[in-house]
C-alpha cells in the first residue's frame, strides 16, 4: 500500500470551476448539514434502543463537479453498500468537499502512474462497470480521466453500511416476532432514512439528492436481493413501478430496460414529490457486476445494454 497523501491532489478545486457547480456544492453541503443535525437529533430522541454506532461506516456524501454538469445524460448510479473509510456514522466528514474525499476517483484516473499502484485500485467488477458508464478512456491526458469518473454520480442504496459489508433492511410493516436484531434496523432506518425538510422540500436523503442534483439516469447495479432497500429508499409506488424489470433479471439476460421504466415528470412529482424536473428519468435495473462472474458473451451483453441505455438521449 502506498501512503500517499491524497489531501493535496487538487481534483476538487480543478473540477469545480463553474459558477452552477459551486452553488450546487453549497446547497449539497447545507443540505446534509441539516441532515445530519436532523438525524442526531432523532438519536437523542430516540435512543432507547442500543445502537452499535460504531459497526457502521461513514455516510456517502454527494458531489457535484463540472462534466456532471456539461454532461447530456446525467448518471446516477446505485450500488449496494457505501462503503467510505471517513469516521462513523454520525461523522460529517470534515473532508468533504476537499481533496482527500475523492481519492478513490483518484486513483482510478492515475493508477500505474504518481506513484499508485495497481494494488491500490484493484480492477473489481463493479469498477470495470463504473468505467464504462463513465466512457472512461485510459489515453486520454489524467485531467480529461478525472473528469469523465467524476462526470457519474456514484450512490449506493445503503448509505452507511457494516464496514462495507452486506446490510440488510426489514420490509415494510412489523413481523409478529421482532428480534432484536430487527429493533436495531428499525431504529436505525428511522434516524437515517426517514424524511426531513430543507430549503422548501421534504423527504428522505436520497430524494433530496434527486431533488437537488437532477440526473436524467438512474443505473441501479443492485441485483434482484435489494428489493426491501429499493422500497425504504424511494417507496413502494415506484417499486411497483419498475418491479416486472428486477423480477425479469435471470442469468441469460443480467440487465432488462423497455419503455415501461422511464418515469415522466409527472411520474416524478407523483412518487417523489419533485417539482421542475427539465426531462424524464430513465432506469435500468442489473444486477451488480460483482455479483456472478461474467465472462464472454454474457459480459458483453451486460456491456452493450448498459452502453446502449446510457446513450439514450433523455425524454
Amino acid at each position: 500500500m502506498t501512503d500517499m497523501d491524497y489531501s493535496k491532489t487538487r481534483i476538487f478545486e480543478r473540477h469545480t470551476n463553474l459558477e452552477t457547480t459551486n452553488k450546487k456544492n453549497a446547497e449539497l453541503k447545507e443540505m446534509y448539514q441539516t441532515f445530519y443535525n436532523e438525524m442526531y437529533q432523532a438519536f437523542n430522541i430516540k435512543k432507547k434502543v442500543k445502537f452499535e454506532t460504531e459497526k457502521y461506516n461513514g455516510i456517502q456524501l454527494l458531489t457535484c463537479f463540472d462534466s456532471y454538469l456539461n454532461a447530456d445524460n446525467k448518471i446516477m448510479i446505485y450500488g449496494q453498500e457505501a462503503n467510505t473509510d471517513e469516521g462513523c456514522v454520525f461523522d460529517f466528514s470534515p473532508q468533504y468537499q476537499k481533496d482527500g474525499y475523492y481519492k478513490y476517483e483518484y486513483k482510478i484516473a492515475h493508477v500505474g502512474e504518481k506513484g499508485i499502484p495497481k494494488s491500490e485500485c484493484r480492477q473489481t467488477e463493479y469498477l470495470k462497470t463504473r468505467e464504462l458508464i463513465a466512457g472512461f478512456d485510459k489515453s486520454l491526458n489524467p485531467e480529461k480521466r478525472e473528469a469523465e469518473i467524476l462526470s457519474v454520480l456514484s450512490n449506493n442504496l445503503n448509505k452507511t453500511s457494516l464496514k462495507g459489508k452486506r446490510t440488510g433492511c426489514y420490509p415494510p410493516g412489523e413481523p409478529k416476532r421482532k428480534t432484536e436484531k430487527y429493533k436495531q434496523y428499525k431504529f436505525r432506518d428511522e434516524i437515517i432514512y426517514t424524511s426531513f425538510d430543507w430549503n422548501g422540500f421534504n423527504g428522505n436523503i436520497f430524494l433530496h439528492e434527486l431533488n437537488l442534483l437532477r440526473p436524467t439516469h438512474l443505473v441501479f447495479l443492485s441485483g434482484p436481493d435489494y428489493i426491501n432497500h429499493i422500497i425504504r429508499d424511494f417507496g413502494s409506488d415506484f417499486y411497483n413501478k419498475i418491479k416486472l424489470m428486477i423480477n425479469g433479471l435471470s442469468a441469460d439476460t443480467p440487465a432488462v430496460t423497455g419503455s415501461d421504466y422511464n418515469l415522466s415528470k409527472e411520474d416524478i412529482h407523483n412518487l417523489f414529490g419533485i417539482n421542475g424536473y427539465d426531462s424524464g428519468i430513465k432506469i435500468l435495473y442489473a444486477y451488480h457486476p460483482s455479483a456472478r462472474i461474467l465472462n464472454g458473451e454474457p459480459r458483453k451483453n451486460y456491456n452493450a445494454i448498459i452502453e446502449g441505455f446510457i446513450n439514450q438521449e433523455s425524454l
